[in-house]
Formats: structure tokens, C-alpha cells, sequence
């Protein structure tokens, strides 16, 4: 695959998890925190570590190695396409920070699996997975921003007689 794919699939992924992210911050977790931890448990035992488990893993980690496999493109490449280097590094690191946040952020939600529904045990599953879970979500939101602007990068940056659509 060409950089510009690479760049084009790592960018459609993040944005998805990008997506996923900000509904999390913005719309879900406040209404969690009025609805109650006992109701967000049920959901997220049946949501988040059901289909989510699925969707959500494939979608990070298929970002992170396309950002990833991206970023390396484009060390290899030359010269001219030195103004897609800083956001397409920048597109992995995030990616890869993002993988790494989750190791923070997933056992407060894997814990909804053996806790049952002990209010305070409950509560500290939500607090973490919030806490993590919303820093999560900025270096997500800012891979898909950081690959957006390696996509617009790289279609500025191409040589003159050069396709800037391959």
C-alpha cells in the first residue's frame, strides 16, 4: 500500500475511534454520571464488553499500525514529503499513546465483569474508566487530527508532475 493509502485507512479508523471518543466524552459519560453507576454497569457489561470489545480493539489497533506503518512510509520517502513527517510522527506517537492510555483505562471497565454490583466497587470501575477514558479520548481525537493534517500535508506537498491523487 502507498503512503497516501496508509494515511487515507489511518485516518478513517481514527476517525471512528476519534468519533466513538468524543460521543464518550460529551454525550455518554455525563449522562451516565445522571443516570447512576448501577445503569451505565448494566449497559456497558452489555455494550462496551460485548460488540464494543470487538469494534473498539480492532478499530485502535488497526489505526495504530496503519499510523504506524504511515509514519515509516514516510521516513522512507524522500525528500519532498518533508511536510507530511511532523503530523504523520506525530499521527503514531498519539496512536500509540492512545493503545497505552487503554491499559489504564481497561481494567476499570473489564472489572464490570466480576464485581457485580456493589455500589462503591461500582463506582470506583466509573470514576477510573472516566478519568482514563476521557485522556484516552484527546489522544485519539488528536490522532485522527494529526493524520487529517498528514492526508491535507501530503496532498500539498506533492512534486510538481506528480499525480496528487495517487
Amino acid at each position: 500500500m502507498h503512503t497516501r493509502g496508509l494515511i487515507v485507512a489511518a485516518t478513517i479508523f481514527d476517525a471512528v475511534l476519534a468519533g466513538t471518543g468524543v460521543d464518550r466524552v460529551l454525550v455518554q459519560m455525563p449522562a451516565w454520571r445522571a443516570v447512576g453507576v448501577a445503569g451505565w454497569a448494566a449497559y456497558s457489561r452489555h455494550a462496551d464488553l460485548g460488540n464494543g470489545l470487538v469494534l473498539y480493539s480492532t478499530v485502535a489497533i488497526a489505526g495504530c499500525a496503519l499510523s504506524v506503518a504511515a509514519a515509516i512510509t514516510v521516513a522512507r520517502q524522500r525528500a519532498g514529503r518533508r511536510p507530511v513527517t511532523i503530523p504523520a510522527y506525530l499521527a503514531a506517537a498519539l496512536t500509540v499513546l492512545g493503545l497505552l492510555l487503554t491499559i489504564k483505562a481497561a481494567p476499570f471497565m473489564l472489572s464490570l465483569r466480576h464485581v457485580g454490583d456493589d455500589p462503591m466497587a461500582l463506582q470506583r470501575a466509573f470514576d477510573g474508566f472516566d478519568w482514563w477514558g476521557n485522556i484516552r479520548s484527546v489522544a485519539q481525537i488528536a490522532a485522527f487530527v494529526a493524520n487529517l493534517w498528514s492526508l491535507v500535508a501530503m496532498c500539498h506537498s506533492a512534486a510538481p508532475g506528480e499525480n496528487r491523487a495517487t
